[in-house]
């Protein structure tokens, strides 16, 4: 294992961003806003993916330095399954390395955790 990241964020936190349109396209893709912004509880699924892309962050070992910006990091789901797809600084610092992430919301909260293989 390359580095393992896990983050946690208050879901009412992430409400008001469905109506702050600024937050919305500086934090997430337009894939993003669609998938998520189109689900019943909209703010369960931004929080779960903000929370993916804080642990993505802390799994690579950079933080938000190192010049790499929330949309680089695109949170997909396709067939219940979570990935990441990774485009410019952040795809450069991962290489090929493999990306394993989960999410999950309880409650109030919504959890992430992503870890990093070694290069294959």
């Amino acid at each position: 294992m390359y580095g393992m990241g896990m983050d946690i964020v208050t879901i009412e936190r992430i409400r008001p961003w469905i109506c702050d349109t600024l937050m919305l396209e500086t934090i997430f893709t337009e894939s993003e806003r669609d998938f998520c912004l189109n689900k019943r509880h909209p703010h369960q699924y931004l929080a779960a993916a903000f929370a993916v892309k804080e642990a993505f962050m802390k799994a690579i070992g950079t933080g938000w330095s190192s010049g790499v910006a929330w949309r680089d990091i695109e949170i997909n789901q396709q067939d219940g399954r979570l990935s990441i797809r990774l485009y410019n600084r952040a795809k450069e610092l991962c290489g090929s390395r493999e990306v394993f992430v989960s999410a999950s919301c309880s409650g109030e909260l919504a959890l992430a955790a992503v870890i990093i293989s070694h290069e294959g």
